[in-house]
């Protein structure tokens, strides 16, 4: 059954393009780059902050923030697919140079990929010295006890990333082309500060903390000290790579069956959080509660960035979406924006269009 209503209302071709419109006339966002697998594809704004003023187009790289998180998932559920990854054995298991190594870790693989191992999202690994943080990151202990609560911290996923590393002898960048991106086609995104390619979004300081960042610098400031790619997120793709990215976990036919039904499964459920293996599910207490009044089923998946932008997949229906933008507002105000997009875009009755790349 649907929440929220027991059809999706269809929508008009226009309204999605005018409630987009608006986003930017209010000042919320300087540019969109939205994609769906029903066909919609919208693309308007400036990817530049000041002068003089350069258009967003189809292949402006944005900073994906916490987003990327789920090509984390992804590249541990490929893992898991494989039976290289034991996504319910300790974690210390895979990190052994962690402090809770010899302490009888029971915190797993899945409880970081769910947020709901113990660890918060304090982050005494801060440092300049990106070689430091790594040391730092293996000291870092849990504050409340597993299983006992979601709580939101970006420290699991950067664990989840260094077990990918360990297992396969690559860096994150290198794991993603060969075992997820390239696989997928997805040419347009890299977990490597851009510097290169002039066609990249800019933010706003009032986004980002720390130092001033350069246009094609990450935004974490914790990817940005460490200087290499990190699992909790900051790499960068494209509208187009990323809908290649989230219809194929709608259509379920490029990798094997348990890929896909671990990232769908839900994973934890308490206090009114509801999360698979590394998404957030819809429930009373979603990370943003806005979706709740969404269209969407109670099987889809989301996950929005710090950055702006927020992809979302609902099996129930096939519908695979993908919101993109250099956001102005704060995150609280352009939250709700985000899921009105994704759920305008999924109100079409019927079975996903053929993806065209643009």
């Amino acid at each position: 059954a649907l929440s929220g209503c027991a059809l999706p209302r269809r929508r008009s071709k226009s309204e999605f393009s005018a409630y987009a419109d608006k986003c930017l006339v209010d000042g919320h966002y300087s540019s969109l780059a939205c994609a769906s697998n029903r066909g919609d594809f919208y693309v308007k704004g400036f990817r530049t902050l000041g002068e003089p003023k350069a258009p967003v187009t189809p292949q402006t790289l944005f900073d994906l923030a916490s987003i990327g998180k789920t090509h984390t998932a992804a590249l541990c559920a490929l893992l898991h697919a494989e039976g290289r990854l034991d996504v319910d054995a300790p974690f210390t298991e895979y990190l052994t140079d962690h402090v809770l190594a010899k302490e009888g870790c029971r915190i797993t693989v899945r409880d970081l990929a769910t947020h709901s191992g113990g660890f918060d999202n304090s982050k005494p690994y801060m440092t300049e010295d990106g070689k430091k943080m790594f040391s730092l990151l293996m000291a870092k202990r849990p504050v409340y006890g597993r299983g006992e609560k979601y709580v939101y911290a970006c420290s699991n996923f950067v664990y989840l990333g260094l077990i990918v590393e360990r297992l396969t002898g690559l860096d994150l960048d290198a794991a993603a082309r060969k075992m997820l991106w390239g696989p997928l086609g997805m040419t347009r995104t890299s977990w490597r500060t851009v510097t290169s390619d002039k066609d990249v979004a800019e933010y706003p300081p009032s986004t980002y903390s720390g130092p001033h960042r350069r246009i094609g610098e990450r935004n974490d400031i914790c990817a940005h000290y460490a200087a290499r790619p990190m699992g909790n997120g900051a790499n960068f793709s494209t509208v187009g790579d990323m809908l290649l990215f989230v219809d194929d976990l709608a259509r379920r036919e490029r990798f094997s069956s348990e890929y896909y039904d671990l990232l769908f499964t839900p994973s934890f459920t308490g206090d009114g959080h509801r999360r698979s293996f590394g998404w957030d599910m819809t429930a009373a207490k979603s990370t943003f509660a806005d979706w709740v009044s969404t269209g969407f089923s109670s099987r889809a998946i989301c996950h929005p960035g710090w950055t702006g932008g927020a992809i979302a997949i609902d099996p129930e229906t096939g519908f695979a979406g993908v919101v993109l933008g250099n956001r102005l507002s704060s995150k609280e105000k352009t939250m709700p924006l985000r899921m009105k997009l994704l759920d305008l875009m999924a109100k079409v009755l019927g079975r996903s269009t053929p993806l065209a790349r643009s």
